[in-house]
């Protein structure tokens, strides 16, 4: 029989249209919780039906189709949907019910959404039955929200690179026997639709699909200013342009005197494909590598990634922050650009957009001031070093201008977001530096504050704790004045009522207050 499942499915109220923004947020997250509860129901319904499945058809004996075919056309028949749909949530059911007892339980308990379980599912597809269980501990260690304020999950691909992580150190031949069998079935199909226009599909090596879209981005920017395509029609046309071995995207501005330079008929040179390793990958471990656009790769295909490209030593810069015994910054510190060093430093170590759930690579996004740079005073303004750097796309980059979304800056490298509903998010590190257990220090040791810091430090958080303690206070005397003002009120209303019984001759008698029926309202009324 199925195990017990969650009693309450959550709220049910209608929707009034009155709600704050706030509680509209709120609302979606708890429905968001009772979903997966209901879908960790349903898979587990669908492994037992399986179970049930296989079973007599072992008994009887029958050839002429699987278990699991018999499964999926009753599955695909009531729920409405194809056989691969239908094969997919069985697999992914007697996955929950036979391997990944963890993930089931915290998706039972709402903490894990059918998407985020389906990534875990797939990612540890071949982690043996002997390890299985550790790995899994592992990686909802990390994919779980962190208990701190603000902390959120993981999802996409920083989830599954967490995961790849974790197999690397714990199960590294299930990451390699992974890798081989999804090299084997690379393929690249094309399919009709709808109005005249083709679907390409298909899955080859990442190396591979990174200088495919390198060189699509590059042909949608060859283009001059006016060309009237949005960039998406853009990278569209370039695979044409590619068919056709043109070095650029023909513009379509129309005009006579149009800047592009249309001489070059070769391609001169490959799209920059960046992947970031450790020394020691590069010496022959198992430590992973991060593949900048798809996230982590395995030692073996960054080795190999590594024979045909140009190796270099990414240093960390001299001005990531100012030496401990020196209280002066570094000229550098000083202008708006990042030198080299230190952009190829913090996107190496970003990643990624750093913006929460957000897997723009980290080489096609801006460096912002977390601090805004001062360009009229620039001692005055914030600093160009690493601890007020980050790299956001460029959407997230406008988002944070806006002024809707507040950034404050934490020690360990993450930022804490706080959206326009007062709700507050903690991103999460997802570059090469994620898989290690503490940020590298940089060049010069931790950073150190210096004595005036230390001092405006402390006036500050003297300020919060007295600014805390006089909210406190003055919440508990505006109570108070609340309670004293009703009871007056009751006094004189009662005193009122003694005068007019006492003219009116009447004897005086306090009844209790009948309680107000609400009918079938729910509270709170």
């Amino acid at each position: 029989m199925l195990e017990s499942g969650v009693g309450s499915y959550g709220p049910s109220a209608p929707l009034t249209g009155a709600e704050s923004d706030c509680a509209l947020i709120d609302f979606i997250s708890e429905l968001h919780s009772c979903e997966a509860r209901l879908v960790e129901r349903k898979l587990a319904a669908i492994a037992e039906f399986f179970t049930r499945r296989s079973a007599e058809h072992m008994a009887s004996g029958t050839w002429s189709s699987t278990a699991h075919e018999l499964a999926e056309s009753e599955i695909g028949a009531v729920l409405t949907m194809g056989r691969s749909a239908a094969g997919k949530l069985i697999g992914l059911g007697f996955a929950l019910k036979t391997r990944l007892h963890r993930t089931r339980a915290a998706m039972a308990r709402g903490e894990l959404d059918v998407y985020r379980v389906g990534l875990i599912e797939s990612a540890t597809a071949n982690v043996s039955d002997e390890l299985i269980d550790e790995v899994e501990r592992l990686v909802l260690e990390q994919v779980l929200a962190p208990a701190v304020d603000g902390g959120t999950g993981l999802t996409g691909r920083r989830l599954t690179g967490v995961i790849d992580r974790i197999v690397a150190r714990v199960d590294p031949e299930g990451m390699r026997e992974r890798r081989r069998r999804a090299l084997a079935d690379r393929f690249v199909g094309v399919s009709a639709m709808e109005d005249g226009m083709a679907r390409i599909v298909g899955s080859i090596p990442a190396e591979q699909a990174r200088l495919f879209d390198g060189r699509l981005r590059e042909l949608a920017l060859s283009v001059c200013r006016d060309d009237s395509r949005t960039y998406e029609q853009r990278r569209a046309d370039a695979l044409g342009a590619l068919l056709d071995g043109s070095a650029v995207l023909p513009c379509d501005c129309g005009r006579v005197d149009c800047p592009q330079d249309r001489g070059g008929l070769a391609v001169v040179r490959r799209p920059l494909v960046v992947v970031v390793m450790s020394e020691s990958t590069v010496q022959g471990s198992d430590e992973p590598a991060h593949l900048d656009g798809y996230g982590v790769i395995s030692a073996d295909q960054a080795r190999d990634i590594a024979k045909d490209g140009i190796v270099r030593e990414v240093r960390v810069p001299a001005d990531v922050v100012p030496e401990p015994a020196s209280e002066s910054l570094p000229a550098s510190a000083l202008v708006y650009r990042p030198g080299a060093a230190l952009d190829t430093w913090l996107r190496a170590a970003a990643g990624s957009c750093q913006w929460l759930h957000c897997d723009v690579p980290a080489w096609n996004c801006d460096l912002d001031h977390l601090v805004p740079f001062d360009h009229a005073d620039p001692a005055n303004g914030g600093k160009t070093i690493a601890s007020n750097l980050s790299a956001y796309c460029r959407n997230h980059h406008r988002l944070k201008h806006s002024g809707r979304w507040l950034h404050t800056p934490n020690l360990d490298r993450t930022v804490t977001v706080v959206s326009p509903t007062g709700h507050c998010y903690r991103t999460r590190a997802a570059g090469l530096l994620a898989g290690l257990p503490d940020p590298v220090p940089p060049e010069g040791g931790p950073r150190r504050r210096t004595r005036l810091e230390n001092k405006a430090a402390r006036v500050r958080g003297e300020r919060r704790r007295r600014r805390a303690l006089m909210d406190v206070r003055a919440e508990k005397l505006e109570r108070r004045e609340r309670r004293l003002k009703v009871r007056r009120r009751t006094q004189l209303l009662q005193r009122l009522m003694r005068v007019r019984a006492t003219a009116s001759g009447r004897k005086y008698v306090v009844r209790p207050r009948k309680p107000v029926d609400y009918g079938d309202d729910p509270p709170p009324f």
